[in-house]
């Protein structure tokens, strides 16, 4: 299995002018696409994060459905949002998301879905989260996730539940603590296909008003460690500008946020060294 989740470089730079063969030989594209996307159930979903570098351990929005779940403790309102992602400019390719955060006594219940493919082959996580507030410094949150994958005309569609956690601690002031753990008890999709346990741990430093400094690490079942550096910068105070950097594979990224009173709008581009560019656009509303 640990095979199948490496790409090799010849079918890396080849990917965009091989797809619209590929789509005629159903069982090949389907082979790449598994290649490239299995391990996306744990990706985080929104433009915000994805523009920092994939920080987002220490981010409070409903979008910590898919980071963090101890984040969605602070959310005070009933929050929606939904999102899209072009992954290396292929519409086979795409990612579109929609997430729910409900204030309730005791907590912050959330829900996520995430739909990535098309009708030969897809994959699809449901999430249903809960986050508390233990103390003025400390968050804690937990979620319960259903994985699917479809294969068109095959024998391998599998589904399967697992579940995540999450920490966050403010340390000092300025500088902030989390923490998660998905699938921590390696379930699998079957015999054959893992689902990676990953353990990610990061800090948020904010230097000043207008500056803010993310990194974390991340650790995949049977991967080499990955680092991912953010930084966020306050043009006015509706506008955010993003960049970031993360390895394994590298990455650069960068972005834009506006906020427009209760409206949260995020733009991120990824570039992938060998894959190229992938779009993502997100946007949020609190009510």
């Amino acid at each position: 299995m640990k095979k199948k989740w490496k790409i090799t470089s010849n079918l890396s730079v080849n990917l965009k002018k091989n797809v619209i063969c590929l789509l005629i030989m159903k069982p090949a594209f389907i082979l790449l696409f598994s290649l490239l996307f299995l391990n996306g159930f744990s990706q985080n979903q929104d433009a915000k994060s994805n523009a920092l570098g994939g920080c987002g351990l220490t981010q409070n929005s409903v979008w910590s459905n898919f980071t963090n779940q101890a984040g969605l403790a602070k959310i005070n309102q009933f929050t929606i949002g939904v999102g899209t992602e072009n992954s290396f400019g292929i519409k086979e390719l795409s990612t579109h998301t929609a997430v729910f955060a409900l204030p309730v006594n005791g907590g912050v219940f959330g829900l996520n879905v995430v739909y990535t493919g098309f009708e030969l082959y897809n994959e699809t996580k449901i999430g249903l989260a809960f986050g508390k507030k233990l103390s003025d410094d400390f968050n804690v949150g937990i979620q319960v996730d259903y994985l699917g994958i479809y294969v068109d005309e095959g024998t391998n569609n599998h589904n399967n539940f697992t579940f995540e956690i999450g920490a966050q601690k403010r340390l000092m002031q300025k500088l902030t603590l989390g923490a998660h753990i998905f699938n921590p008890i390696g379930v699998k999709l079957n015999e054959d296909e893992n689902i990676p346990s990953i353990f990610k741990l990061g800090l948020r430093y904010d230097a000043n008003d207008k500056v803010a400094i993310f990194t974390e690490g991340e650790l995949e079942s049977e991967q080499n460690a990955k680092l991912k550096l953010g930084l966020e910068y306050k043009i006015i105070k509706q506008m955010q500008l993003r960049t970031g950097f993360s390895t394994n594979p590298a990455q650069n990224t960068f972005g834009l946020g506006y906020t427009l009173n209760n409206i949260q709008l995020d733009i991120a581009v990824k570039r992938h060294q060998l894959l190229g560019y992938s779009p993502q656009f997100s946007v949020s509303s609190a009510f």
